[in-house]
């Protein structure tokens, strides 16, 4: 059995809590609220980059590539657009009450892969959302502001279409709360 875990390091997400979320920088947008492979966001003074990339793996028995959505800790000048487009920067000076993590459970018979799909930014009077488009090769991050983020996020069934030959491939949503 193939297995995988993509899911974020929960210990640095909760180190987030109770720090002041400065800004995130992407691409600008060009048709939708998303961006394309990248996003930077400064908590406190550090740089952490929000990564959509390809991945080589056997996603169940398809092409063999995959994205997979990822944060790491970055500097700011690498933080860059996957194109030629102008650089936006967002700033919202609040401070992380809460921060949440939406991971699915994908399985069949011969695979079983967990992956973080979107993380929810959680302040006093309002959300940012940043989600992983429900497309398994898309490179797409789709940005949500506002209430109940939860609500906007696709709910990742979608992929299912691409096994129709393998009607054993499944999907469960885990909702992790970090206060």
């Amino acid at each position: 059995m193939k297995q995988y875990d993509f899911r974020f390091d929960t210990k640095l997400i909760k180190s987030f809590l109770g720090k002041i979320f400065t800004k995130y920088k992407h691409a600008d947008f060009i048709v939708t609220d998303s961006v394309t492979g990248i996003l930077g966001i400064e908590i406190n003074q550090q740089v952490f980059e929000l990564v959509n990339n390809y991945e080589e793996l056997d996603y169940f028995g398809l092409d063999g590539e995959a994205t997979i959505l990822s944060i790491s800790k970055s500097n700011w000048t690498e933080v860059e657009s996957r194109f030629n487009n102008d650089i936006k920067e967002t700033y919202i000076d609040e401070v992380v009450q809460k921060v949440i993590l939406v991971n699915d459970h994908t399985f069949s018979k011969n695979y079983d892969m967990w992956e973080t799909k979107a993380i929810v930014f959680c302040f006093k009077n309002f959300e940012i959302c940043f989600e992983k488009q429900d497309c398994w090769f898309s490179m797409e991050i789709e940005i949500h502001k506002g209430h109940d983020s939860l609500n906007m996020i696709d709910d990742g069934k979608d992929i299912l279409n691409d096994f129709d030959e393998n009607p054993f491939v499944s999907i469960e949503r885990t909702i992790v709360e970090i206060v």
